[in-house]
């Protein structure tokens, strides 16, 4: 065991779970098992998007149960060669571990500066439901937050852990992908960042801290040093995102709770922040998606609404972030959206994101230029490329 791993081992014993950092749950190579399939799924969504050097579209999501958290739970990876017009059967599932009462959550693809993908997903411990009022006591003061109850098991354990898969053949007709590996506590529900002098920074944030937390890497992902910036606005997810500007300067932008995103900036490299504020952008407290474009400008997928989960819009800003001169809606605005996730290859932005993960079940994908968000007469249309069908179950009073 290194040294690494033993002391995310040890931070995660701060939380109230001990059992999560322990072990991967199983990584299933082409399951065949119907449990997996499209058609009985009664719950789906958080997707996320990778795209090759070679223009392989990697998609993942989050499934299983009747929704989330269950320990029915499970993430799966899909991909397409054909530019998104069709997608394969799951290459890839993760699915909590029943036995050991580990759940797993939240798939992240990124791919590295190196070309290699990388599979990130998140593990938490479960426990059953108890009468044991201490018990009950203990794991709200531990967790700073009242204790989720699901379907006779509880969910009290929010020191997650971070885990990954990496592949360096993610192009190849059957793609390789590493042993899993524990990479840090926290929760990574949006991609790394690759700084101006080679760090990569990794927005694995921390639940049980009134920081913003994250991670750095100073040697391509082999090690990481752990860190907590400004203190955060009201959120039950931080979900941050980084850029940085043309100055050096790192910006950061979070989930948050009034209606606003929140944003804080570092002016020596991501050591130090500035007091977190309001952002002045709409949101109604979900994630969203903020990078640099290839070309330089400054992307945000963000629901354009400071009330609910409408307006999936696409904004363009050719001036650091500072204004956003470019803004498009994508798709139906009225529909009840969230979760954007984008990549790039060449000059094509590919975007997916999740309508109604226990009712309408469906994922989005759409593909456009940024000529397309500049140009006032074109419209950004999505798809849907997967929809669980199997029946609801009836309501009961």
């Amino acid at each position: 065991m290194t040294e690494e791993t033993k002391r995310v081992i040890e931070e995660s014993k701060r939380g109230f779970g001990k059992d999560n950092a322990k072990e991967a749950c199983p990584v299933l190579y082409r399951p065949e098992d119907k449990l997996y399939k499209e058609e009985i799924r009664l719950f789906q969504g958080c997707p996320t998007v990778a795209v090759t050097e070679g223009g392989r579209i990697y998609l993942g999501w989050y499934a299983g149960g009747t929704g989330e958290p269950r320990l029915e739970n499970y993430n799966l990876l899909i991909y397409s060669d054909d530019g998104g017009k069709t997608f394969s059967e799951p290459l890839i599932v993760i699915p909590s571990d029943k036995e050991r009462m580990v759940h797993a959550l939240d798939i992240q693809l990124w791919r590295a500066p190196d070309g290699a993908i990388w599979l990130f997903w998140v593990q938490n411990n479960v426990r059953t439901l108890t009468a044991d009022n201490e018990y009950m006591l203990s794991a709200m003061q531990t967790d700073k937050r009242p204790v989720v109850t699901v379907e006779g098991n509880i969910y009290p354990d929010m020191r997650h852990t971070e885990w990954c898969i990496v592949c360096k053949n993610p192009d190849d007709e059957n793609p390789e992908f590493s042993e899993p590996r524990l990479l840090d506590i926290g929760f990574l529900r949006c991609k790394p960042t690759v700084l101006s002098d080679g760090r990569w920074f990794f927005p694995n944030y921390d639940q049980l801290t009134d920081n913003y937390g994250y991670s750095i890497s100073k040697d391509e992902g082999k090690s990481f040093t752990r860190y907590y910036g400004s203190e955060k606005l009201p959120t039950g997810f931080d979900e941050t995102m980084v850029y940085e500007k043309n100055n050096g300067d790192i910006r950061m932008l979070a989930r948050c709770a009034p209606g606003e995103l929140a944003e804080t900036t570092s002016h020596d490299g991501a050591e130090s922040w500035s007091e977190t504020k309001l952002s002045g952008i709409d949101s109604p407290s979900t994630r969203f998606f903020i990078s640099r474009t290839p070309t330089g400008k400054v992307i945000l997928v963000n629901n354009d609404s400071r009330e609910g989960r409408t307006r999936m819009s696409v904004w363009l800003s050719d001036d650091d972030g500072d204004t956003w001169k470019y803004k498009k809606t994508v798709g139906n605005p009225e529909y009840i959206t969230s979760y954007p996730d984008v990549d790039f290859f060449e000059d094509k932005i590919y975007l997916t994101y999740d309508r109604g993960r226990t009712k309408e079940r469906e994922i989005y994908f759409s593909v456009f230029t940024e000529a397309d968000i500049m140009n006032p007469k074109t419209e950004l249309e999505a798809r849907v490329i997967s929809r669980g069908t199997a029946p609801l179950p009836e309501k009961t009073n």
